[in-house]
């Protein structure tokens, strides 16, 4: 894989105790701990079966047993592979997960679930720049104002995972207009303790009721490659979608 390249997994997070079960057994004790401290049984299993799916997929393609790879925080807290390996980055969101692989160049990837009882008008106000948030409360009816609220906000988060900053400053960043676009943060020392940086990010297709989004870093071109993995009664099936 080049650094043109950036492979892209969606992951079926609802699964069975079994199958849960052995993927526990493939987290290490950091990442344990981290789903015990979450309140939500629910949240709890989707955690699981998250980090357990990305070890099985990072694993099969970098020839190494799941358990074995290791993680560390990078500058900005964002979750790296200790040692040599691809960038990587992963998201949550309902009942699904989004893993964003490229070979030497930073990734992020978000995905969202739509959520219909968010007043997003006000959200869109007070954390877009201004033409976004008209872009917002300009659309025909709330679920497409929830449809672009949504859109925009996984552009902006996948930026903000490219090197792992604080969302809230990511949010002012412009995303807009639809498609492939070359976001400046203005304020960069805020978004990932660094200078201002350039992102290219790109909306991926996803099931009906979620929006998701890729960036990496930097201005040039890549392609997507994408993956889904299945973790139901054929355990660990992964396959290219496109």
């Amino acid at each position: 894989m080049t650094s043109d390249i950036v492979e892209v997994w969606l992951i079926g997070t609802d699964v069975s105790n079994s199958v849960l079960a052995e993927l526990e057994a493939l987290l290490d004790g950091d990442e344990r701990e981290r789903a015990s401290t979450l309140l939500y049984p629910a949240r709890r299993r989707q955690f699981v079966a998250a980090h357990g799916a990305v070890r099985v997929i990072l694993g099969r393609r970098m020839d190494v047993s799941p358990e074995s790879l290791r993680w560390r925080r990078g500058p900005h807290g964002k979750p790296e592979l200790a040692g040599s390996g691809p960038q990587v980055s992963l998201s949550k969101s309902g009942s699904l997960a989004a893993l964003a692989i490229a070979a030497d160049r930073r990734v992020g990837v978000d995905i969202q679930r739509l959520l219909a009882h968010l007043d997003v008008t006000r959200m869109a106000r007070r954390f877009y720049p201004p033409e976004e948030a008209r872009f917002v409360s300009e659309a025909a009816g709330s679920d497409e104002q929830a449809e672009r609220f949504t859109r925009l906000w996984a552009r902006k988060e996948a930026c903000v995972k490219v090197s792992g900053g604080r969302l809230l400053p990511g949010l002012r960043l412009t995303v807009r207009p639809a498609g492939a676009v070359r976001a400046t943060c203005a304020a960069g020392a805020d978004l990932a303790g660094s200078p201002a940086s350039e992102y290219l990010v790109r909306d991926l297709r996803v099931p009906r009721g979620y929006r998701a989004a890729v960036a990496a870093e930097g201005s040039d071109h890549f392609s997507i490659t994408r993956h889904a993995m299945y973790l139901g009664q054929r355990r660990y099936q992964l396959q290219p979608t496109e």
